[in-house]
């Protein structure tokens, strides 16, 4: 996690915490937890007892408290029972985003907050995959599609580019599941299901894209340099600009 994401998520807890309980911890679910270096996951903003702390992932590991049977289905966790639900730097790896974001609707209270960043650019970088960046009516749509309400969401701006971790043009969502009566919500919750129905009733694969050069990328290479020769300084220029990418290949 670079740390201008870190720094948002600080933020806009800071924010929005006063829409949250006061009167009893807090409940947080963060999606994809694992801790794979130091400061990469948001666990150091949600310290006991103010806060009860759950980190889900898809497979077990440091910080991880919940791997579920299906990585897409959450049968483990019950339906509205967090307050507030944060996840960074995974949605880009999750071929199927929208399940996820579904399941975090039907698993937030009613006026729970969800605050989901994920790049807008950068490298390709795998945790084992890399499908999708995310622009600003990205959240809308999934807002739409799952009935929830959008709060904020930003989009990161050239201005903020030199910033640390700015180069991947972090995209975030600040949204809130509504307040419903109970049949409302009831007929929420079975819309959600029915979005998720696929991944509940069969097994979907994760699979990576084949990168080896065929005859249709061989003839574009080709074809490129010999329009646009890479001279010593456009290598020179290249370098510099990539020089601050990571989990690049």
């Amino acid at each position: 996690m670079h740390e201008s994401s870190f720094e948002k998520a600080r933020i806009f807890l800071e924010q929005y915490k006063s829409e949250m309980p006061s009167d009893r911890p807090i409940k947080v679910l963060e999606v994809g937890s694992k801790s794979y270096h130091d400061q990469d996951t948001y666990r150091g903003l949600f310290p006991s007892p103010e806060y009860i702390y759950t980190g889900l992932d898809i497979e077990a590991g440091n910080n991880v408290d919940i791997v579920p049977a299906n990585p897409f289905i959450w049968d483990e966790i019950a339906t509205s029972s967090f307050d507030f639900c944060v996840s960074g730097q995974t949605f880009e790896h999750n071929p199927y985003f929208w399940v996820t974001f579904a399941e975090i609707s039907r698993v937030l209270l009613p006026g729970g907050l969800t605050l989901i960043i994920a790049p807008g650019a950068g490298p390709v970088h795998r945790y084992p995959v890399d499908c999708w960046r995310f622009y600003p009516d990205s959240w809308a749509a999934l807002c739409t599609l799952t009935e929830m309400e959008l709060v904020e969401c930003y989009f990161e701006t050239d201005e903020m580019s030199a910033i640390p971790g700015g180069k991947w043009r972090d995209s975030c969502v600040l949204a809130r599941k509504p307040h419903l009566s109970e049949i409302e919500l009831e007929r929420s919750h079975k819309r959600l299901e029915k979005l998720v129905a696929l991944f509940r009733d069969e097994h979907v694969r994760v699979v990576q894209s084949n990168l080896t050069p065929g005859k249709g990328i061989k003839a574009y290479r080709a074809e490129m340099a010999r329009k646009s020769p890479l001279t010593l300084r456009k290598k020179i220029k290249t370098r510099l600009s990539s020089s601050d990418r990571i989990h690049s290949f």
